[in-house]
């Protein structure tokens, strides 16, 4: 009877140890709200949550109600993937003159996409088009200016259709202008575009939180520094810049590398860009997560732009889990010696699956808010004081197993 009973004790104490090394080491958690059926769900990483991780997201846990890590797929819409491309019709506005032009504004998802397919009533006519791209159907730029438009019969007996391929471009607004000749204009029916299947609802960023702004003009040389009000991951900036009607400027972009940063001292450079008048002002660039990070604009000559707000993005981020109705799920966030976990659902067809639910999340709170507020204070002493008292106990019954073996053993 004792042996069953140290037996069972000895078990309890190394299930105990194995779920506190799983979960220990972390610093916030966010509750999983119950989810109505069992299945893969979807869940979403606001900035919020990306704030309490590392920028390669290899320090997030989705744990059980027993403290066991449960397998998720971390994916980006941007990286999705899927086996075939399908076809989709997009909106557009005709306004047509026989005798001159025929014009179609086509609108977008600003998705990225490189071919239009023009559906049109049987025609053996050719006509030349041009093809241009806008943000915000009003400033125009070229993609093509010189297209031979010669449609083919399609299987619908009645229908033609043509293809326009050209570089992959994910602008608002597409416009088709054809030239009629002083002739009457094709019959255009439709516009359609192949592609990647995608969900327009997620291919949008996250804006994060308001930052702000202060800067310093010095010789040929502008400082910018952009604090956020947290470690927010971003890695899309959009500048709004007053003061001159036209620029064409370098801008580099600095992390600070250690505590005692400054405008003569900003950090480290993580990206170059140019910024001019006649762009978005918006950039792409790798991620980072800092909470103060230096814009440092070469004026050369010139009279100093006023960088009059700054935004930051973050590309939408999302884990894939299978969560179970009747259990409880918490995230485990922030753990600096955590490394990437290896599941076999990065091993499975996921990504290409149709749109899943989505479960939400709780308030994200510490997990030890002394450890939070002191960390060189409280470090890992307590893990190590955990650890050691968990093999004390471990070593205690297991010498009251072996001991109670012996004696069975010599009684016989």
């Amino acid at each position: 009877m004792k042996r069953k009973k140290y037996s069972l004790w000895l078990m309890f104490v190394m299930a105990a140890c194995c779920a506190t090394a799983q979960t220990s080491g972390y610093h916030y958690k966010a509750a999983i709200n119950p989810v109505k059926e069992s299945g893969l769900y979807n869940i979403v990483f606001t900035p919020a949550v990306t704030a309490h991780l590392k920028t390669d997201y290899s320090d997030l846990r989705i744990v059980n109600s027993a403290g066991k890590w449960v397998p998720h797929l971390l994916r980006t819409i941007n990286s999705e993937k899927a086996a075939d491309n399908i076809l989709w019709t997009l909106p557009f506005v005709t306004k047509e003159n026989a005798a001159n032009n025929t014009e179609l504004i086509i609108t977008s998802d600003s998705s990225s996409i490189s071919n239009l397919f023009l559906k049109m009533k049987n025609t053996a006519a050719e006509r030349y088009g041009t093809l241009t791209g806008s943000d915000d159907a009003k400033n125009w730029f070229v993609i093509n200016d010189s297209i031979l438009i010669k449609p083919s019969k399609i299987d619908d007996e009645n229908v033609a259709g043509f293809n326009i391929y050209f570089p992959q471009t994910n602008y608002g607004y597409y416009k088709i202008i054809i030239n009629n000749k002083g002739k009457s204009p094709f019959n255009i029916l439709g516009v359609q575009t192949t592609g990647m299947p995608h969900n327009t609802s997620l291919h949008k960023s996250f804006v994060n939180p308001a930052v702000a702004v202060f800067q310093q003009d010095s010789g040929k040389y502008s400082y910018v520094r952009v604090t956020q009000s947290a470690a927010y991951h971003f890695d899309e900036i959009q500048l709004k810049i007053l003061g001159v009607k036209y620029f064409y400027r370098n801008v580099d972009l600095h992390i600070p590398s250690s505590a005692n940063h400054s405008f003569r001292i900003p950090g480290q450079m993580q990206q170059s860009f140019i910024i001019s008048n006649n762009s978005t002002l918006q950039y792409k660039i790798p991620i980072i997560n800092a909470v103060v990070f230096y814009l440092v604009v070469s004026n050369e000559d010139n009279l100093p732009l006023k960088i009059d707000a700054v935004k930051t993005f973050n590309s939408y981020l999302f884990a894939t889990a299978y969560l179970e109705k009747e259990n409880k799920y918490e995230l485990i966030l922030n753990n600096i010696a955590a490394t990437a976990p290896s599941y076999d659902l990065q091993q499975l067809n996921i990504s290409a699956a149709p749109s899943l639910p989505e479960a939400t999340i709780g308030n994200i709170v510490a997990i030890n808010k002394a450890f939070v507020n002191d960390q060189k204070k409280n470090g890992k002493w307590m893990i190590w004081l955990a650890i050691a008292t968990a093999s004390l106990v471990l070593s205690f019954f297991t010498y009251k197993l072996v001991k109670d073996m012996n004696k069975e053993k010599e009684s016989l």
